[in-house]
């Protein structure tokens, strides 16, 4: 790292925030659209690599992407090479996003192949040089997700967090799990905690937030004023609401049934227009099981759903479970 790092600039996260986190396969266009109606702050695209950025590829580009509607969104990239990572932060920059999030955290196999995501916390003077990099071409805030390490025996967050801050970050999340832990096992809020006060640049909060209570829960504990919400917003947007209405002092009663399936239809529907018909379709089989997780006896519609060949046909389906749905619990059936 060089003796003078680049000007930082002002951090995206102002006050109490709550945003939907980077999740590859997750937070495209349509979901976190849906995610802004219902609350959320700001988001954060799926991981998008630096390397496919610089080549041009068309489907990394598209990940870039936004839709009409949707609050600040960050742009998440991934690689190894400082060089590569400046080259494509220029690049993102000319879109306009709320700001660059560089992904230090990333436990998936094939990412760690290829030296990136959670495998660059081995290399901290490597990590130093790709921020400043990236900083010194950015005209929007660089913001860094570090997970607590690569094991127990190779803890190293503050250390990660403070070459970060070095080098002209300004925030850093922290998904407090090991690599070698991948999803598993439980989030240690304590260490965010500690990185925190470690720090005098913004810290951002994640791991295990599934509901109101668990963010009051990680405020608590950490002392952070922004929250990334991940997998708790898995078919339910709704948690962003949720949140809102606590912390507003007002009732909660969650998104009745008529709620609840009419945002699978349009989430369904919206998808389509994204990415065509054919993706849309089997990329929504995993909604719909988040979705109805936790519904009574909806078993047979899970399994119809995960086979539907059109948004058509499973729009049907979502129709006919509602229907059946409201006679159950209205006593006409």
């Amino acid at each position: 790292m060089t003796g003078n790092p680049p000007e930082r600039k002002d951090s995206p996260f102002a006050g109490t925030a709550t945003g939907l986190a980077p999740l590859a396969g997750w937070s495209d266009p349509p979901f976190r659209l849906l995610c802004f109606e219902y609350g959320a702050d700001f988001a954060v695209t799926e991981m998008v690599s630096a390397d496919g950025l610089i080549r041009g590829g068309e489907k990394t580009a598209r990940l870039i992407e936004r839709l009409p509607g949707e609050g600040p969104v960050g742009v998440q990239l991934f690689g190894s090479d400082p060089a590569v990572f400046a080259e494509a932060a220029a690049i993102v920059t000319r879109t306009g996003p709320a700001f660059i999030d560089l992904n230090f955290g990333c436990p998936v196999k094939k990412v760690i192949k290829r030296n990136g995501g959670a495998a660059i916390m081995r290399d901290i003077d490597m990590m130093g040089r790709i921020c400043e990099a990236v900083v010194s071409v950015s005209t929007v805030p660089v913001t860094a997700k570090i997970r607590s390490g690569w094991s127990p025996d190779e803890e190293n967050f503050v250390e990660a967090g403070r070459t970060a801050e070095n080098a002209g970050i300004t925030a850093v999340t922290l998904h407090p799990r090991y690599r070698t832990q991948g999803f598993a096992g439980e989030a240690d809020w304590t260490h965010i905690a500690r990185l925190r006060e470690a720090l005098s640049i913004d810290v951002v909060a994640s791991g295990d937030v599934w509901g109101a209570d668990d963010y009051l829960k990680i405020v608590e504990i950490t002392g952070c004023g922004t929250v990334m919400i991940g997998r708790g917003a898995f078919g339910n947007p709704w948690i962003f609401s949720e949140i809102k209405a606590v912390l507003e002092g007002r009732p909660w009663t969650g998104p009745g049934l008529a709620e609840k399936t009419g945002a699978m239809i349009r989430l369904a529907r919206m998808e389509v227009e994204w990415k065509g018909e054919r993706r849309a379709v089997v990329e929504m089989r995993k909604q719909y099981r988040w979705f109805l997780s936790g519904l009574p006896d909806v078993k047979d519609y899970r399994m119809r759903l995960s086979t539907a060949e059109s948004i058509a046909e499973a729009t049907e389906i979502v129709c006919e479970l509602r229907e059946d749905m409201d006679k159950r619990w209205t006593g006409t059936a």
